[in-house]
C-alpha cells in the first residue's frame, strides 16, 4: 500500500496560524525550517488524513483539536505502524519517532470529562530529523524498520 504526504504546514510562530506549504525542508537534528519547534524535543509533528478527518467531523471539539498542529499530514498510513524508533524515509529525508500519543489529557477537556473517545490521545505523533532534505506534497512515504 502507497502512503504519501497530503499536506505541509510550518508554524512560524507561537498560537499563530500555520502556512500550508507545497515544499518544507527539513534540517537534521532542528526540524521544519521555519517552524517555531525548530531545535526543540518535538522537532516534527504528524497526524495521519483518517485522524484528522475524525477530527473534523465530531460535533464535541476537544481542546486539543485546535491546539495539535501538524507539520506533515500522511494519506494511507494506519496509525499502528507509527511506533516508537519506527523509520520513515522520504525521498532523501529520514525521520525517526519519537513519541507517540499525547503527554496528557487535559480535565476541562468535553471530551475527557465524558470519557468520550479521543482518537488525537493516541494519535499524535512525534519526530526527530536524522537527514536533512526536502519534502514535498504527493510524495510517497516509506516505513523502514
Amino acid at each position: 500500500m502507497a502512503f504519501e504526504i497530503a499536506g505541509l504546514t510550518i508554524f512560524p510562530k507561537k498560537d499563530a496560524p500555520g502556512v500550508a506549504l507545497s515544499e518544507m525542508r527539513l534540517v537534521e537534528g532542528l526540524g521544519a525550517e521555519g517552524d517555531f519547534h525548530q531545535g526543540g524535543d518535538r522537532q516534527i509533528s504528524l497526524l495521519t488524513v483518517a485522524i484528522r478527518q475524525w477530527m473534523n467531523a465530531q460535533d464535541k471539539q476537544g481542546i486539543c483539536f485546535a491546539r495539535y498542529k501538524e507539520n506533515i499530514l500522511i494519506k494511507g498510513l494506519p496509525l499502528e505502524d507509527l511506533i516508537n524508533g519506527r523509520k520513515l524515509a522520504v525521498g532523501d529525508v529520514l525521520l525517526r519517532i519519537d513519541g507517540v500519543g499525547k503527554k496528557h489529557c487535559f480535565n476541562e477537556c468535553i471530551l475527557f470529562s465524558e470519557k468520550a473517545p479521543c482518537l488525537l490521545a493516541g494519535g499524535a505523533v512525534f519526530a526527530l530529523v536524522e537527514r536533512s532534505g526536502f519534502i514535498r506534497v504527493g510524495d510517497d512515504v516509506t516505513l523502514l524498520l
